[in-house]
């Protein structure tokens, strides 16, 4: 089934390579419902990651898995080839379309995610609950990432963490995770071995103190706010006195990245952004001072896009050590690496050199022209004669991978019921019978998975086989390759088909009494009507989106809060709680 495509086709590309590609006058075919649909598939791929007992999807519709579940027992087996455990490590995502669970990739998803939300909220639908049943009024976008959040809270053991969970030889059996699970542990089963350790692995529990700091901003109940807050200390902590030690992906990569610097400053910032501790915000300025990232768009290696984009934000004059500003850095990413990619390509593509498929780092461009996008248009940075550009290039990746390409097919699997390209994924294609390759690549899959398929090496050049060779990394998609694809179609999909923000509990019968409206010294926040049970939280957050001062509620006893050391401007009190949320501004003179 190779796919090497037509001589003519290809002579047509390379006559019409003469000529840059034109962002400026990029039209696309996609209507916002279409752009809808893409992120909803999207999003729901990563219910077809879940571990354990947390209702993956594709393991629940598929007539021919019995258990519905699978790897019930992670954290009971074997620890660093030593002892068995006796911990909790269940639940989390998958890596890819195997079944082991890495903190390098899960940490990077769980992120990307939650930055899509917290920049374009509006983007996101609330169509069912964590189990797939009736909608909750939680964004579903929030329901999938507390799988990862919920598992991110269990990997701090003391003052160990754990960042790899399953064995290589889980690539050894073509079978579904439920199935796996009741194989030998040196197979895949349970109890798998895990690995941890109390001196490596700062970076990637730092890509868990932002996912966890994200998820304290915006998820609607209180305590598992504070449960969250809580452990990005932990995780922070963890990562600033490992920071420089990279975990290992047993076997697979022994080094993912030596630098450090791009995931402590993202935590530190989103710390800041949470707590209002200054402190973090001068080391999360000091992680990148005089640091351009230029060697790779976004993945899970390299985050830096993310931390300056929030840097900008929290100061857009800061100097960056290189006679510039921090947002000059991730200008220079989007026009110097990214467009000028793009730009000498006939599809007005990206191909980056990667033998896991280009898709997820042009996708990891588009994410980046999406936030300096956004960063123009919140006023952030001064307007950019070029602007447009950035937008139509993050649109033109999107909409390649929609199928609006050379192949004329989509790299979304299933998007528009159109499978004919493979995705390399054990439980999308919900077989439990170990078949060889020949066997693969001739049966039909049994699930529209919505997952990135890893896509072409070059113009016109995709091998769509799942097995032979090297060509199967073609064909390969997981975690890390939705991640960046949420976060480049959100902001399309934000202003093309807007969702309308939901107060997320139905709170009418709850009041409280927020005053003085114009205050100096001190707010206080009274319960006069309590239809809840009395816990609450109180962020009181300023324009910009930083929260700057935090309290809890008990039953109907007034809270005050101090602000003497604010700056005057426009706040907002958010009080959260079972039940619910409301909010209130107020002004500081």
């Amino acid at each position: 089934m190779k796919r090497f495509y037509s001589v003519a086709l290809m002579a047509a590309l390379t006559a019409s390579s003469v000529s840059a590609y034109d962002f400026s006058s990029y039209n696309s075919p996609y209507s916002g419902s279409d752009y809808r649909e893409a992120l909803n598939m999207g999003l729901k791929f990563f219910g077809g990651q879940r571990c354990g007992k947390t209702n993956n999807w594709m393991l629940k519709n598929n007539p021919d898995v019995l258990k519905k579940f699978c790897h019930a027992k992670d954290g009971q087996g074997k620890e660093n080839d030593g002892a068995n455990g006796s911990y909790d490590l269940t639940g989390g995502w998958h890596d890819c379309g195997d079944h082991i669970k890495v903190a390098t990739t899960m940490g990077y998803a769980a992120i990307s995610l939650l930055v899509a939300y917290d920049l374009w909220p509006q983007a996101f639908q609330d169509n069912y609950d964590g189990a797939y049943g009736s909608p909750n009024k939680i964004p579903d976008v929030l329901d999938e990432v507390k799988i990862a959040t919920d598992y991110f809270m269990k990997c701090f053991i003391g003052n160990k963490f754990v960042y790899y969970v399953g064995c290589p030889g889980d690539h050894n059996r073509w079978v579904t995770s439920s199935n796996q699970s009741n194989l030998s542990p040196e197979l895949g089963g349970d109890p798998r071995p895990f690995s941890s350790s109390t001196t490596i692995g700062g970076p990637q529990a730092a890509n868990y103190a932002t996912a966890l700091a994200l998820m304290a901003k915006h998820y609607p109940d209180a305590d598992y706010k504070q449960k969250c807050a809580d452990a990005a200390v932990v995780a922070y902590n963890y990562a600033k006195n490992n920071k420089s030690q990279q975990a290992p992906i047993p076997e697979f990569y022994s080094n993912p990245n030596s630098e450090w610097t791009d995931e402590l400053s993202l935590a530190a910032i989103t710390m800041y952004n949470l707590t209002g501790d200054e402190s973090y915000k001068t080391e999360a300025f000091g992680y990148l001072q005089g640091k351009w990232e230029s060697n790779s768009p976004l993945a899970w290696d390299t985050e830096a896009d993310y931390a300056y984009y929030y840097l900008a934000v929290a100061d857009a004059k800061a100097n960056n050590g290189q006679g510039g500003t921090i947002s000059d850095f991730l200008r220079k990413n989007v026009f110097k690496v990214h467009l000028a990619n793009a730009i000498t390509d006939p599809n007005g593509f990206p191909y980056y050199a990667s033998r896991w498929g280009t898709n997820k780092l042009a996708l990891g461009g588009a994410t980046a022209a999406a936030l300096y996008a956004k960063l123009v248009d919140d006023g952030v940075l001064a307007s950019d004669d070029e602007i447009e550009k950035v937008k139509n290039f993050n649109q033109r990746v999107v909409d390649y991978i929609l199928g609006n390409n050379e192949f004329n097919h989509p790299f979304l699997h299933g998007y528009k019921g159109d499978m004919t390209f493979r995705i390399h994924h054990r439980n999308a294609m919900g077989r439990n019978d170990n078949p060889p390759s020949s066997t693969k690549n001739k049966c039909e899959f049994m699930f529209a998975s919505g997952g990135v398929i890893g896509g072409p090496s070059g113009t016109g050049r995709f091998d769509n086989i799942i097995e032979g060779g090297a060509s199967f990394t073609e064909t390969e998609g997981g975690c890390d390759y939705n991640a960046p694809f949420i976060v480049a179609i959100a902001n399309i999909a934000a202003k093309k088909d807007p969702v309308q923000l939901m107060d997320v509990k139905n709170v009418e019968s709850s009041k409280f009494n927020v005053y003085p409206t114009a205050f100096e010294d001190y707010i206080v926040v009274e319960p006069i009507e309590v239809d809840y049970d009395g816990e609450g939280y109180i962020n009181l957050v300023s324009m910009s989106g930083q929260t700057v001062l935090s309290a809890r509620t008990n039953g109907a006893v007034p809270v005050v809060l101090q602000t003497e050391g604010l700056p005057n401007g426009v706040y907002v009190v958010n009080v959260t709680f079972k039940g619910g949320n409301k909010s209130y501004k107020l002004i500081k003179k």
